[in-house]
């Protein structure tokens, strides 16, 4: 587990939204996985010092983030990890009901694509809640699109909007999507029960949901079993059934070519428009940053 580019920028975004880093926790021991030059690039994009002297800090407790948490104003980094090999500050299953000693602990928990990995996900999601105290964040990214078989789940942003509700104590900032490579661009996602609609990505890259939430109250988590919006909301109902009507509505051209072309033309015809689409086109993902 580590930072890669995009999780390194989400951290460094969270600071300039006003994350207090000063009592951090990672979910496994988590490493630094870009190198000096980048760090350097990154922090000056974010606004941090991107001195030689600064990026040495950083470095100095290298493969792992501890120096880049205190770059960030940590006083005291946390590990929380399954398994003792690399010498994590806690050793607990997030299958299982976390030591109380470890609740309101932390100013910030940083999940670092470990929820993916963890078979009991309702059991997990509340270790991480009780974890953080009020007024302090948890910043999230794991997998959501084509990461088939690297984890036990790929996550839709309508989970974390039900899970991290204001029903449930916390408040969401900010949900990214963004594709895994170096200039990936960040698209915010809108809260499908404020879109009433579904908010769905087909594309063809791995991609990140990377979601910073914030603890506004201590109250228990899932006193309500979360629902997904359109079973909650029967006002969707109309919206389902005419979109079950969605081929009578589909273009002309691709009426036409459906009757009328054979069927090795109309497939090229679909790969060269699948190649050459934006995927982010809804107009309930917005784009908040390029790189």
């Amino acid at each position: 587990m580590g930072f890669d580019l995009q999780l390194a920028r989400f951290v460094l975004d969270g600071r300039l939204a006003g994350v207090d880093f000063g009592r951090t926790a990672t979910l496994g021991r988590q490493n630094l996985n870009i190198n000096r030059k980048t760090y350097a690039e990154e922090a000056k994009r974010f606004g941090l010092d991107s001195s030689p002297e600064a990026v040495e800090r950083v470095f100095a407790t290298e493969p792992y983030v501890d120096g880049m948490m205190k770059e960030l104003g940590a006083s005291d980094v946390f590990s929380i990890d399954a398994s003792s090999y690399e010498h994590a500050s806690f050793i607990a299953d997030m299958n299982e009901p976390i030591a109380e000693e470890l609740y309101n602990r932390f100013s910030v928990v940083i999940d670092g694509g470990t929820l993916e990995h963890v078979f009991n996900f309702p059991q997990a999601v509340q270790n991480v809640a009780r974890m953080v105290r009020v007024g302090g964040h948890i910043l999230s990214v794991n997998g959501s699109n084509n990461f088939n078989g690297h984890a036990f789940y790929q996550f839709s942003p309508e989970l974390f909007f039900r899970v991290f509700s204001e029903e449930n104590g916390f408040k969401v900032e900010s949900m990214i999507l963004t594709e895994c490579n170096e200039d990936g661009i960040w698209y915010e996602v809108t809260d499908p029960a404020v879109a009433g609609g579904r908010v769905q990505l087909i594309n063809n890259a791995r991609t990140y949901l990377m979601m910073r939430a914030k603890k506004i109250a201590e109250v228990p988590m899932f006193s309500r079993t979360p629902q997904q919006s359109d079973f909650h909301d029967n006002s969707w109902h109309n919206t389902s059934r005419v979109e079950a009507r969605a081929y009578l509505r589909r273009p002309l051209r691709q009426r036409i070519m459906d009757r009328y072309f054979p069927k090795p033309l109309r497939l090229l015809s679909r790969r060269l428009h699948q190649a050459t689409r934006s995927h982010f086109q809804s107009p309930h993902l917005k784009e908040v940053r390029r790189f």
